[in-house]
Parts: C-alpha cells; structure tokens; sequence
C-alpha cells in the first residue's frame, strides 16, 4: 500500500500517511487550504472521511485521494467539530457522502457558523485589512517561532480568502448525541462523543480492532491546544473517558500521527496552564508576563498561548464570583 500512496499524484496541501490496513491520515501542510488533518478510512463496500479542511481545493485533493486509496467515492463525512478547518470542505462531498456530527454540532454550525460565512460573504474587507496587518507584525516579530506559526497562519488565511466566494456552507444531515456505528464490509467505526472540551461538542472516531482514534482537536501533537472555544476542566474529564478505550494510534486533530502519550501532553499542557494562571492571579500579577514554558517552547500554533491564557483567566474569575 505504500506504492500507491507515493503513486497518487499528490497534494500541497497534506501528506498522505498509511496508520493501518485500509486507514490513511492526511497530515496537513502548514500555511496550505488544509490547515487541519483529515482522515480517510476504508470500509470494504464503502469509505469515510474525517474532517474536510479549511479551503475547497484541498477538499478537492482529499476526496481525489480517498477515491484513488479505496476504490469508492466518500459516503460518509464525519465532522469531528465545528471549526472552520474541520467543515469547510464539506460542499466537496455533499453530492456523493452523508454528513455526519454530533446534534449540538450541527445546531452550532446552523447558528453561528452560517451567520459569520455571511458576514465574511458580505463585508470581506476588514479580513482583508487583519492579514495586511498581521503582515507587518510578522516583519517585526523577533521570536522565530512565533513568526514561522504567524507566517503560516497568514497564508493559510489568504487561501481561504480566495476560495471565499465559491464557499456553500453544508451542514451535517445525519447527527448522534453519544455513540453510533458505521458497519462496512471490512470494518467497523465507532463515532463517539463525550461532550465539549475543545469545542461546546467534540467527537472521535474509534476503530477498536485496530486500537486507532482519530481524535480531532482533542488531541493534538506538538501543538499548542487551542482553548478559545474551550471548557478545559471539560477537555481533561473527556480525555480521561477517552484513556479508558484501548488506544494504541491516535490521528491528531493537528501534528503528526501519534500515541497516548501525546494524549498525556495535552493534559499535562491543560492542567499546566491552570496552574500557572491561578498562582498568577492569587500573587496578583498579570498574565500578560507568563512565558510559554519550556516543555513547550518548539511546539507549534504558539500564537494561541496569550489567548489560552486569557481563556482560562476569563474560566477562573468565573468561577470565583
């Protein structure tokens, strides 16, 4: 299966990785329509994707290689969330595949997410002027990590601004509350969802003869979790139901394919972050001048740290009124 991974024509906008038997990660590219991992799944009679990208073109590539890697075109869509660089790209199999999330996903994207398309639709111009800007931060910016995670950011946002105007915001049309089954010929998935951590509704798809997940943005690898949409007492609490499955390969939401033990780092990174905001706030000094610690300081999307931060100072002045 390996030849005909490299024999696929290829996109840039991911990396085509075989995890096991009939199941493929498209591990993105940064600063590409990608901007998130998506995952192709081989059911025997039929085939999943999971998750569809940021931008059309790269929907396009994803659905060319899960034709060319299984033989079918995509009947099922899984959406893992809500985010843009998890749904985008749903229009791309809309024809052909059903869409599936968690109701309180769909109801999200009904509400909220089709009425931010419409704003971007009908008033691009101040997207437009946040790139420029962030253009010329970029060219003072002396944390070389900070600038290669702000660099790529700002390219993928070009690329969802061209796309922009051909963009159909497509909905999920099957939804599940806790667990469902898709059954194939060759294998069987489960779509599970514990609640929402990373997002108000999170869902993973679980293979459990091959003791795969693919996690969304539950679990990313090297990167740092982005909390702005976050309950993180919530993420820990779905994390430790997640640990109870067995779970040997986990496809990240974003990073390379992994282990439990980049699990175990998104919990230690979520827990550290309370820690550090609390002591912070007990001594009463800013948050502004915490640093990204040392376990973390190569990982990438540090551009989130300052707004996790300022998530979990928002989550514990909360709790304490």
């Amino acid at each position: 299966m390996k030849n005909i991974i490299e024999t696929f024509e290829g996109s840039k906008h991911f990396r085509l990785k075989q995890v096991a038997d009939g199941v493929f990660a498209a591990i993105s590219i940064p600063g590409t329509g990608s901007v998130g991992n998506a995952a192709i799944i081989d059911l025997g009679d039929s085939t999943i994707v999971v998750d569809t990208f940021t931008t059309i073109h790269a929907a396009e590539d994803l659905k060319a290689a899960a034709m060319y890697l299984t033989g079918n075109p995509a009947s099922y869509v899984i959406n893992t969330h809500w985010h843009s660089d998890h749904t985008s790209g749903n229009q791309v199999f809309a024809s052909e595949a059903q869409i599936i999330s968690t109701s309180a996903t769909r109801e999200i994207m009904d509400t909220f997410g089709r009425n931010r398309l419409a704003q971007q639709l009908s008033n691009p111009k101040p997207i437009f002027q946040a790139i420029d800007e962030i253009e010329t931060k970029i060219q003072n910016e002396t944390d070389e990590n900070l600038k290669r995670d702000m660099q790529w950011e700002n390219a993928s946002d070009r690329e969802y601004m061209k796309i922009l105007p051909e963009l159909v915001y497509t909905l999920p049309n099957i939804t599940f509350d806790h667990h469902m089954k898709i059954h194939g010929s060759d294998r069987t998935v489960q779509l599970i969802t514990y609640g929402g951590g990373h997002t108000q509704s999170d869902a993973f798809v679980y293979l459990p003869e091959q003791k795969i997940a693919i996690m969304g943005d539950l679990v990313l690898s090297k990167h740092h979790p982005v909390l702005n949409n976050a309950n993180p007492h919530e993420w820990l609490n779905i994390l430790e139901q997640v640990e109870l499955l067995n779970i040997e390969t986990i496809i990240p939401g974003h990073g390379e394919v992994c282990s439990m033990k980049e699990l175990y780092e998104v919990k230690d990174y979520i827990k550290n972050i309370v820690v550090l905001v609390e002591e912070t706030v007990q001594s009463n000094r800013n948050i502004n001048d915490i640093s990204i610690p040392n376990a973390y300081q190569d990982w990438y999307f540090s551009t989130y740290f300052k707004s996790n931060l300022q998530k979990v100072y928002d989550v514990t002045i909360k709790s304490t009124d």
